[in-house]
């Protein structure tokens, strides 16, 4: 694994390759299944702060110091180009879904757009600072939201959007469930909570953590939660009655980040000191017909 804190875990498209980056200034990347290190090497002068797939899964971007670099992952990892303008540390950069463009933010906030095929600029005029944004697959709602608050569109009926105090500290992580009925947020906390999108009722509170929750994800078929926690574990939920289903405590410190595989067969996450793994979901989930 890596030799410091690991800021990124990211998994391609096709689900053969999980990318880790780390504040040691190396990329990581592994093989999905096998849970093995295919090539490792140095991106940054300084800690890497974030991963992004294209959609091919060809190219891998990382956000430094004051740039991102471009990666083709399609051989042996070489660098193909520098995207440069920032004048801050680039906290996180992203690839959009059909890869017309990547995002990168620096940490005070200012966002800069890049041409997903040429690598060039685009002129853009970057919104209000502090806040994050998930749009849902489909693209008829947008959540945005601060602190412990969350703000939903709904982009069809352009109706008033719904706000709502969510949580008591610090949202860490939010995303829509693969068939856009709930959103999932994560907090510091110590809750993870499950919402109605169009009404945003609270359906359910995964309260088990004894630490803040860093980041949470469903599953890729939608029927469960993984959380990972300052608390030192991962845990898996089922989302239709909010049921603790495993508790995973294999890392020893810290997790900063899970992810399941596109198929659903593996789970991913990532520690405080660096320690990276991949987890055959067969091998921890217990029948649920004990539930």
């Amino acid at each position: 694994g890596h030799d410091s804190w690991v800021s990124a875990l990211v998994v391609s498209p096709d689900g053969r390759w999980v990318a880790t980056a780390s504040y040691d200034s190396t990329i990581i990347l592994w093989d999905a299944r096998a849970a093995c290190i295919s090539q490792e090497w140095f991106a940054h002068d300084d800690r890497v702060n974030s991963l992004a797939f294209s959609p091919d899964g060809r190219y891998l971007a990382s956000a430094g110091h004051d740039k991102v670099v471009i990666w083709d992952i399609s051989g042996s990892s070489h660098q193909v180009a520098t995207l440069e303008g920032h004048t801050r540390t680039v906290k996180d950069c992203t690839w959009s879904g059909n890869g017309a463009y990547i995002a990168s933010r620096q940490y005070d906030g200012d966002i800069r757009l890049w041409d997903g095929r040429t690598f060039q600029p685009l002129p853009f005029q970057s919104p209000s600072k502090k806040t994050w944004i998930k749009p849902l697959p489909e693209s008829t709602h947008v959540a945005v939201g601060y602190e412990g608050w969350i703000r939903v569109w709904d982009m069809e009926t352009r109706q008033e959007p719904l706000l709502w105090k969510a949580h008591t500290d610090q949202i860490r992580d939010a995303t829509f469930s693969p068939d856009g009925r709930l959103l999932l947020s994560a907090s510091y906390d110590r809750t993870v909570k499950t919402w109605d999108v169009r009404s945003g009722a609270l359906i359910h509170v995964l309260g088990e953590h004894k630490g803040g929750v860093h980041k949470a994800g469903f599953s890729p078929c939608g029927k469960y939660i993984a959380s990972a926690s300052w608390d030192r574990t991962v845990r898996v939920w089922r989302t239709r009655d909010g049921c603790c289903l495993a508790t995973l405590s294999d890392h020893g410190d810290s997790v900063l980040h899970v992810t399941y595989i596109p198929d659903g067969t593996m789970l991913w996450s990532a520690g405080w000191h660096g320690t990276v793994l991949g987890r055959r979901v067969q091998d921890f989930m217990l029948d649920e017909s004990k539930f």
